[in-house]
């Protein structure tokens, strides 16, 4: 059975309160800038909280942008399938992207990914620059959509190694799911959950407070008390 991990946040701000959530970047060879996008999104009253559940699903995705990626976009989803991630003995899974006019999909072929990633393989049907397209990591949100966390428009024939980590943040905002965001903004003002190493390391439970001063702490069980 699939790892499942919780965050739960508690609004101690004074006042009610939207916040979002993120999950931190994952490792993109090719040396391309990563975005970071809005997940979650939830109003929580002062003195409520909300909870993420999250699991070790991640899926290969691609999708648009109205106009050159930055803050303040939002992206438009095209496609997501269910990505394995590489092992010593098993490479992870590889996707070839595609534009069908003007559309972009991926299509599963012969599995090369390293360990611990997954690979989107692009062609040459795309001008570059490229400020349309979009490849990247999706995960499943709070309303069970499939929705972008991360990604990176590439360039043709690029074969991209995709590598995430558990590791989340929670702000105060007013942006939408699928909006890209500053990532230094909300890692300086924002929860870092992180379950992929330090304290979080090897816990399934976040309890994420947010204070009267703005700031948050977060304490890290095995599992809800």
């Amino acid at each position: 059975m699939s790892s499942v991990y919780t965050i739960s946040l508690e609004n101690k701000r004074g006042a009610n309160t939207n916040y979002a959530a993120f999950m931190e970047p994952p490792s993109f060879t090719g040396g391309l800038e990563p975005w970071l996008n809005v997940w979650y999104t939830s109003f929580v009253p002062y003195g409520g909280n909300f909870e993420i559940h999250t699991g070790i699903d991640f899926y290969a995705w691609v999708g648009t942008v109205p106009t050159t990626p930055a803050p303040g976009v939002v992206v438009s989803t095209g496609m997501s399938l269910l990505a394995q991630l590489g092992t010593v003995s098993t490479p992870g899974s590889t996707f070839d992207k595609k534009i069908i006019q003007s559309f972009p999909v991926i299509q599963e072929t012969t599995p090369s990914a390293i360990p611990g990633a997954y690979e989107i393989k692009t062609g040459t049907d795309f001008l570059v620059p490229n400020n349309t397209y979009l490849v990247g990591l999706a995960k499943v949100n709070n309303r069970g959509q499939v929705a972008p966390v991360a990604s990176i428009a590439p360039r043709n024939n690029m074969n991209i190694q995709i590598t995430p980590k558990m590791k989340f943040f929670i702000a105060e905002s007013q942006q939408v799911p699928g909006e890209i965001v500053d990532y230094h903004s909300v890692v300086r003002d924002g929860a870092t959950i992180d379950f992929s190493s330090g304290e979080g390391l090897g816990k399934f439970y976040a309890h994420v407070v947010q204070k009267t001063d703005g700031t948050f702490t977060v304490t890290y069980y095995e599992h809800p008390n």
